[in-house]
């Protein structure tokens, strides 16, 4: 019986270990929203109209994401409208790692940072040069 107990335990625990993360592609928010990629909570729904050439990558265990998308900067897009402004140190760091995301984002000065949806989500900015990072922390 305790080896049975045993067993159960490291096969529970070899389950929690293991993630999948799905890897998605948008050539425009347009083409995200006809995918169902807003409707079920893949790519935030307050993106700017121009956003384009959207990355993502979810962990489909946890619910963890991470985003970069391009956006034109004569939009007037402000996430200040959604977020609030933060550090950068205030940040966590996410979980998953892709060669399109920066390795360290907290470090990044050229961006501004914002925390999302009650703080559970950030989004780092470039205010001129029109792309972005978005990700969060569930887990």
């Amino acid at each position: 019986m305790k080896n049975s107990v045993n067993i159960l335990i490291l096969l529970l625990f070899s389950i929690s270990a293991c993630s999948e993360i799905v890897d998605s592609e948008y050539s425009t928010l347009d083409m995200a929203r006809k995918k169902n990629a807003i409707r079920t909570g893949l790519i935030p729904d307050w993106l700017p109209d121009t956003s384009r050439q959207l990355i993502v990558a979810l962990d489909v265990g946890t619910g963890e994401k991470i985003l970069t998308f391009q956006y034109k900067t004569a939009e007037g897009w402000n996430p200040m409208e959604l977020c609030k402004q933060i550090e950068p140190l205030e940040s966590p760091k996410p979980h998953i790692s892709r060669e399109w995301w920066p390795e360290n984002i907290s470090a990044n000065a050229t961006h501004t940072f914002y925390a999302c949806e009650n703080g559970d989500s950030f989004l780092a900015a470039h205010p001129k040069g029109g792309k972005a990072f978005y990700w969060n922390t569930k887990v």
